[in-house]
């Protein structure tokens, strides 16, 4: 492990642009190919920060092809990068806590208010050296994607692409869980490996799942969510106001995301519509089962996985 964030640090190192400026030049990383609406909020985020009249400026220096979503955790953590834009579920290795961010269903405004933001921060300071900023993703629902029609939210014996995210929610439904890369899901589509897969409401397009897929699921469940997260000995070497620049950026993004998750989500939908894809919806009652199940073997996940956080950070991020 350290020869590989060594020969990463290095190849990084050349990726960042030198400058005779007195910025102080902080290095970002992302887990997502840095196009597409998923890129969005963290071009905001750069651009909000870079706009500011301070002496910070932000520099996007490592996304998948220089780095690993599964390694980038460690690279913000060991200080390859300063700043990393990335999912819960890609650094639970080192923040088993960070695999609850995709079960809060309180909006990120009012877990600044209620002191869940300040648990989730000491958590990451505590555990992998990294200070909380914020999180993207309010309202981004999962669906189930799937070429079978069904008029009940079961799926016994069904065969179903699943990754650790979401693979218990799916085996409480009956489903067999396929574990497979995400590249991987257009060509088992296709050929009938799988029924169907799990995603978000977003993005189905960019893997070309638009023309072998028949069918999304309603309603959507979790959310599909970004942390904001900042090396803690570089946070700490940063003066009072810069770290207030990178806050209140952080903050107007988390605002800014609002509008931008609705126009997205339309978008999104008519897309999904145009190629044909139906929506399969259930009763009321059935449907809130359905939510609910997803949620229940979320949660017991992480309140087995950490005893010690998992029943407070639940009781401040979600509402039954």
């Amino acid at each position: 492990m350290k020869n590989t964030t060594a020969a990463i640090a290095i190849g990084l190192a050349l990726l960042v642009p030198q400058t005779a400026s007195a910025e102080t030049v902080l290095r970002v990383g992302t887990f997502l190919a840095p196009q597409g609406v998923w890129h969005g909020p963290l071009e905001h985020l750069i651009e909000t920060v870079n706009a500011k009249d301070s002496d910070l400026r932000l520099e996007l220096v490592a996304d998948p092809s220089s780095i690993s979503p599964f390694q980038l955790g460690d690279a913000v953590s060991s200080g390859v990068v300063d700043m990393a834009y990335l999912s819960g579920a890609f650094y639970t290795n080192l923040v088993p806590e960070a695999d609850a961010n995709k079960l809060f269903n309180i909006p990120v405004a009012e877990l600044r208010e209620n002191g869940a933001m300040d648990l989730i921060d000491s958590i990451h300071r505590q555990k992998m050296g990294a200070v909380f900023l914020g999180k993207m993703g309010d309202g981004i629902k999962y669906h189930i994607y799937t070429n079978r029609e069904s008029d009940v939210p079961e799926f016994d014996g069904w065969d179903m692409r699943g990754t650790p995210l979401y693979r218990p929610f799916m085996e409480a439904l009956g489903a067999n869980v396929i574990q497979m890369q995400g590249s991987e899901v257009y060509s088992a589509m296709e050929s009938g490996i799988v029924d169907g897969y799990a995603w978000p409401l977003w993005g189905i397009k960019d893997l070309g799942l638009l023309e072998v897929t028949d069918y999304r699921v309603e309603p959507g469940f979790y959310n599909a969510e970004i942390s904001v997260l900042f090396n803690e000995a570089k946070w700490d070497s940063l003066s009072e106001e810069q770290q207030a620049t990178l806050r209140e950026s952080v903050v107007e993004t988390e605002e800014w995301f609002i509008d931008y998750r609705n126009r997205v989500d339309e978008e999104q939908r008519s897309l999904q519509a145009d190629a044909g894809i139906e929506a399969i919806t259930f009763s009321d009652e059935e449907s809130a089962a359905y939510v609910g199940m997803a949620d229940k073997a979320g949660w017991d996940v992480v309140i087995k996985n950490s005893p010690e956080f998992g029943p407070q950070i639940k009781q401040l991020t979600y509402k039954d």
